[in-house]
């Protein structure tokens, strides 16, 4: 004889409960294993390596930016000969109002010595956008594969709903 319909549903739910088990275990150790840097070194050293590489070039990019930067900020003494220029007395100005006024003049003088962008200007920025587009499509490609379920450990049989 066949067992009742309730024992057969709290069967198959037990069955499911324990595939479930298994399957978040699974997905723990692999969280696991991607998240240990010595695995991750070893399994994609290139990507490793060139994450690394990319952080240290920004870095580098950044600070090289603030060091040109400072350098073609006017001194205060040229701002202030300016400002004598144009017939203004800046000792009247209490201290954070005179800092501001050099600050503007600074960034003023700046965009209008600033050069026009070129057309070539444009293109290498056009280039670069979608040379950084189809990377970052690559990369998301490359996770999505990554990240599909390898098929060990895919359910050898699929649960099928029995009829009610």
């Amino acid at each position: 004889m066949g067992e009742s319909p309730s024992a057969r549903t709290q069967r198959e739910l037990g069955e499911l409960r324990g595939s479930i088990d298994r399957d978040v275990d699974a997905f723990v150790g692999r969280a696991k294993a991607d998240l240990d840097p010595a695995a991750l070194v070893r399994r994609q050293p290139l990507a490793v390596f060139g994450t690394l590489g990319s952080g240290v070039a920004l870095g580098a990019a950044a600070l090289v930016k603030r060091v040109r930067d400072r350098r073609r900020r006017r001194p205060d003494t040229e701002i202030e000969r300016v400002i004598q220029d144009l017939g203004g007395n800046l000792t009247k100005l209490p201290g954070r109002a005179r800092k501001r006024l050099r600050e503007q003049l600074r960034a003023e003088i700046s965009e209008v010595d600033k050069p026009k962008r070129t057309a070539t200007e444009a293109a290498w920025g056009v280039g670069l956008a979608a040379l950084t587009a189809g990377a970052t499509e690559l990369a998301r490609s490359l996770a999505g594969r990554f990240a599909a379920d390898d098929p060990e450990h895919l359910p050898k049989e699929k649960h099928e709903r029995s009829p009610r």
